[in-house]
């Protein structure tokens, strides 16, 4: 299985899906992963969903600001992320297509499987704290924007700008 130290994310519209690239920049051998449009918006449902409730802040609010708190924590996360812009398309080394991710929780790390399409075995993993899981959903999130499929504009907190909780 391989270790995936660094992700980099492309939207491809005329694939109509998103490219993942692990150790595009760092020493690892690389590897590549298309998600489709489905997989992605299960993944957005399932990792936001995993997110809020491994948060300790999130956990212990009440239920009535729990979904605007994961948003704050999520902002919080993108804020520190560090973006290293591509010159160019990353030349993909034909990806496998990404039929299943596994993700287990122990204390701050969140272990990542990735599984290709006709394969039993996991291909790759990358362990990751709260906030790179964070960082990953929101260019998940980027993505499915990005390529028009039907994602709120929000991942957590789904109230109109300037609603304020009640």
């Amino acid at each position: 299985m391989q270790n995936i130290a660094a992700i980099t994310f492309h939207y491809d519209p005329i694939e109509d899906r998103i490219l993942l690239v692990g150790n595009l920049n760092n020493t690892q051998p690389r590897c590549d992963f298309w998600l489709t449009r489905n997989i992605t918006l299960k993944l957005l449902e399932a990792l936001s969903s995993l997110v809020r409730k491994t948060s300790e802040q999130v956990a212990t609010a009440p239920s009535e600001h729990q979904s605007g708190l994961a948003q704050f924590e999520h902002e919080q996360a993108q804020q520190s992320m560090q973006l290293v812009p591509e010159s160019s398309v990353p030349e993909s080394k034909a990806p496998g297509l990404l039929c299943k991710v596994d993700v287990s929780h122990q204390g701050k790390r969140y272990q990542v499987r990735l599984y290709e399409q006709g394969l039993e075995e996991a291909t790759a993993q990358a362990l990751l704290t709260h906030n790179e899981l964070h960082q990953i959903l929101s260019l998940l999130h980027r993505g499915a924007l990005e390529l028009s499929w039907g994602v709120d504009d929000q991942l957590f907190d789904h109230l109109p700008p300037g609603t304020a909780l009640q």
